[in-house]
């Protein structure tokens, strides 16, 4: 089944080559904070002038294990993965690098749990790609992407915050060490919604802090400091994660901070690129 790869469908389209730089009224984050600058579209490829490495939590050291690690790609689309969507709210992915080697397999098993006012697809029900692979690649990389698609719904005479959200666990069938992937299309449109992604765990994060602000966590979410809707080619929205220490799961929140509502279809999207990861054997 094709995937659509725009963010949202309404009457209005984005013009996607010119930045916006309108800033944000407020920090999208404290709704009563400090006014803060905002972010949305700029050319292919273009250089991260400013960026930001951070710690989300403390990050444990790796176990020790006489065994040489073993390297693994859980590519979305690619030929050594299976990727299987039970629904928009399940999916499994196995990755076996080596086919009948000697790597074991590794299985990723996502569940998503909504909360409130938030459901999968868009509002007008005309798509659902939640937990859809990407039909071509996303944030200027070379990857296709494993999307969140959500919305908002019921009345546009109050914004319910963090009350509407959607919570993705990533389980791991065998510990995995040094996770590594990128979101991308952390972005914001005036009326429609301002993406916030937090993340569990201990990991560091990578990115323009021209354009995005954060650590990843509940109290300090990753998101835009500008307004504009981020397209598939642009690396402006993208935040590397990394999870340094060893781990079997993770979990992802996504919300919509947006101060008000339009009459656009309040659908937001944001992607991961393919999981990068090592399984240290202890029966070397």
């Amino acid at each position: 089944m094709s995937v659509q790869m725009q963010e949202r469908t309404t009457d209005e389209p984005v013009a996607p080559h010119e930045p916006d730089k309108t800033a944000l009224s407020e920090d999208p984050a404290r709704p009563n904070g400090p006014a803060r600058p905002s972010r949305r579209t700029v050319a292919t490829g273009l250089a991260w002038a400013v960026p930001v490495v951070g710690i989300g939590a403390a990050a444990p050291k790796a176990s020790a294990s006489p065994c040489p690690p073993d390297s693994y790609v859980m590519s979305w689309g690619g030929s050594s993965t299976t990727y299987t969507r039970n629904s928009s709210t399940s999916a499994t992915a196995v990755t076996d690098p080596d086919g009948a080697g000697w790597m074991p397999p590794v299985t990723l098993s996502i569940a998503s749990v909504l909360d409130g006012r938030m459901a999968t697809g868009n509002e007008s029900g005309s798509q659902n790609q939640n937990l859809r692979i990407s039909s071509g690649t996303v944030g200027g990389t070379s990857s296709r992407g494993l999307q969140l698609e959500q919305t908002v719904t019921g009345t546009r005479n109050s914004v319910p915050g963090r009350s509407a959200r959607q919570t993705v666990t990533f389980s791991f069938s065998r510990p995995v060490t040094g996770l590594s992937f990128t979101m991308t299309d952390i972005d914001a449109v005036q009326g429609d919604f301002v993406d916030m992604v937090e993340l569990s765990g201990a990991f560091t994060y990578s990115y323009n802090s021209t354009w995005l602000q954060g650590s990843g966590t509940q109290g300090d979410p990753l998101r835009p400091r500008y307004w504009g809707d981020r397209s598939a080619t642009e690396n402006l929205g993208n935040a590397t994660i990394t999870y340094p220490g060893t781990i079997s799961s993770f979990t992802i929140v996504y919300w919509n901070n947006a101060p008000s509502f339009s009459n656009a279809d309040r659908n937001q999207i944001v992607t991961f690129t393919d999981f990068s990861f090592q399984v240290i054997r202890q029966d070397c």
